[in-house]
């Protein structure tokens, strides 16, 4: 079968969207499928990825790389991220120019490939509504929208983003044969929107091997791998950890080391020396950091949104490292934390037991103990095996409807 899977987040983007999007691509080949992806770049060509024929778009108003730096250098009017800025409240649909010249790109390749399936990622919405925009013109396949994360119902929508969103969002569910998503709490949310079931459930995953040995810091060191965003917040985490300092629970030297945060964080004066920042690295380079320069890694969230696992988490999974979770007790992650035994779990706004946590977390380090994790549920979490989920999907439909 001819798969073709539009989005604007693949390879090499640095981040947790198009690692999902590059899992899709990667193991629908292997899986022996054709596979051609259509997506945004920083020029315009065509390369072989991993088998896959890979058709980069550049948007000639501002690519990735270049909204990056702005954002790094907090340049917000630079012309060219004003007039983005600009199209994105006006379109939508996406970038006007860059949709354009992917529909071309597209239609040439239909006229190549009967492409079986159709897979388009959300977000941006751009890929959806190119997807949408080949149905009106009558191309027959079969769709594949997947979703990620919230459209609408995104707790930091503003009030307009809802209403325009919920619009496409209600045209999606309806036209497309196959709706994913990350978690069962998203499509519980989705499936309220229509009257049919045809959801699956593909998480995120991680994509590496699985590490068994572990080796402690000479001084007590704990983590945070990627950026704090949205309702990622660390307040309460700094402040437990220094007050276990300042109580002389922790030693004077333990250290939080964040790696990959890009936006300003108000540090306590008392632990600035204990916090130390990177910059951003290698998605391959974050992993050996995980495995091999921290103790215990962190993920932080606020309770509220549910159905949230955080990429992060899963690239977590198999470092054999403790994970440490600010996060809703009640939701996801919990569950998923006590059936692989690799880490604890507390809510972000419980300081007191955020440092109850951090002691146990500490003594873990000063015991040279390691966790007991199970390697075998933790394994169904790998992006192979998620991937899977589909692969058994697609394989059961189409066999029904050859017969």
């Amino acid at each position: 079968m001819n798969i073709l899977i539009v989005t604007q987040r693949f390879y090499p983007y640095n981040r947790i969207a198009s690692f999902r999007i590059n899992s899709f691509a990667k193991y629908f080949r292997e899986a022996g499928y054709s596979v051609t992806v259509v997506t945004e770049g920083e020029r315009d060509e065509a390369v072989n990825w991993n088998g896959c024929d890979v058709h980069y778009i550049k948007d000639p108003i501002m690519t990735q790389m270049q909204c990056n730096k702005f954002v790094r250098e907090n340049k917000k009017w630079v012309p060219r991220r004003a007039l983005r800025a600009l199209e994105t409240r006006i379109l939508w649909g996406g970038p006007c120019i860059w949709r354009a010249k992917a529909y071309k790109k597209i239609e040439e390749l239909f006229q190549k490939n009967n492409f079986d399936i159709v897979l388009s990622s959300y977000g941006p919405l751009a890929p959806h509504v190119l997807v949408m925009k080949l149905l009106k013109r009558g191309y027959k396949f079969f769709w594949i929208a997947d979703m990620r994360d919230e459209m609408s119902k995104h707790p930091l929508n503003t009030k307009l983003r809802t209403y325009r969103f919920a619009i496409y969002e209600r045209k999606i569910l309806a036209k497309a044969d196959l709706v994913v998503s990350v978690s069962k709490p998203i499509i519980d949310d989705f499936k309220t929107m229509c009257s049919h079931g045809r959801f699956l459930e593909v998480k995120n995953g991680y994509d590496y091997e699985e590490c068994h040995e572990v080796n402690f810091q000479s001084q007590f060191t704990m983590g945070y791998i990627g950026n704090f965003y949205g309702m990622a917040v660390p307040g309460n985490l700094f402040n437990a950890f220094s007050e276990l300092i300042e109580e002389g629970r922790l030693p004077r030297n333990s250290r939080i080391k964040i790696v990959g945060n890009s936006l300003k964080l108000d540090i306590p004066d008392k632990i600035a020396s204990n916090v130390v920042q990177y910059e951003a690295v290698p998605h391959e380079e974050a992993i050996r950091i995980s495995m091999t320069e921290v103790d215990v890694l962190l993920m932080v969230h606020k309770s509220g949104r549910k159905g949230v696992y955080s990429g992060k988490l899963f690239d977590y999974l198999a470092t054999n490292k403790p994970i440490l979770a600010l996060y809703d007790p009640n939701d996801v992650v919990a569950p998923l934390l006590a059936e692989t035994k690799a880490g604890f779990i507390v809510d972000e706004a419980d300081k007191e037991g955020i440092k109850d946590m951090m002691m146990k977390c500490y003594r873990i380090w000063k015991n040279k103990e390691v966790l007991p994790r199970d390697w075998d549920k933790i394994r169904q979490y790998s992006r192979r095996n998620q991937i899977q989920i589909l692969l058994d999907y697609l394989s059961e439909v189409f066999c029904r409807g050859n017969n």
